[in-house]
């Protein structure tokens, strides 16, 4: 796992207070429910092939956001299976955002080779992902609805796919008033 800075602790911090455990949803050990939510930081990123993207102008949707780089092994096991969920909620509500750190445009495109059709972003400098205090690759982000952090994942140690369908099963149940 990559290793950034000091400077991510300085953004806001997923800090072990944060942390709660993930009660009944089932999800494994590894992945924190974030209590109480804390509000996303807002950004803008360049796209790899189609303009920007704002997070705002996703709000009242799920957002499933990776900090990832070409050169991560353990990545190389995560993208698909962000691929899959992607293909499977994004007509639920539910987008995924694949922000790569610290590449060159080209670089990140010959690595995807047109395999993946999740919004790719381009945080060159990592200042995006020194707001979200990432420290290491892969770390995944979910976003409820109303913008705020609920889940952190960093690391890939399999089930990923399982994990985020439980989750976003639970999310996206019908409420009964």
């Amino acid at each position: 796992m990559r290793q950034r800075s000091g400077a991510a602790a300085a953004g806001w911090v997923v800090a072990g207070a944060l942390f709660a455990g993930c009660g009944s949803t089932g999800v494994t050990e590894d992945w924190h429910r974030i209590e109480p939510p804390v509000p996303a930081p807002p950004f803008t990123l360049a796209q790899l092939d189609d303009g920007e993207l704002k997070l705002s102008d996703l709000q009242g949707r799920i957002v499933i956001m990776e900090f990832w780089a070409t050169w991560c092994e353990p990545c190389r096991f995560s993208l698909p299976s962000l691929e899959v969920i992607y293909k499977r909620y994004r007509s639920r509500g539910v987008t995924v955002l694949l922000l790569n750190q610290d590449e060159p445009p080209d670089a990140v495109r010959a690595w995807l080779a047109g395999k993946f059709t999740a919004p790719v972003l381009l945080d060159a400098r990592g200042l995006v992902g020194n707001q979200y205090g990432v420290e290491g690759i892969p770390q995944l982000f979910i976003i409820d609805q109303q913008g705020r952090i609920i889940f952190m994942h960093a690391g890939y140690g399999g089930g990923l796919e399982r994990n985020l369908k439980l989750i976003l099963d639970e999310l996206l149940k019908p409420t009964h008033a």
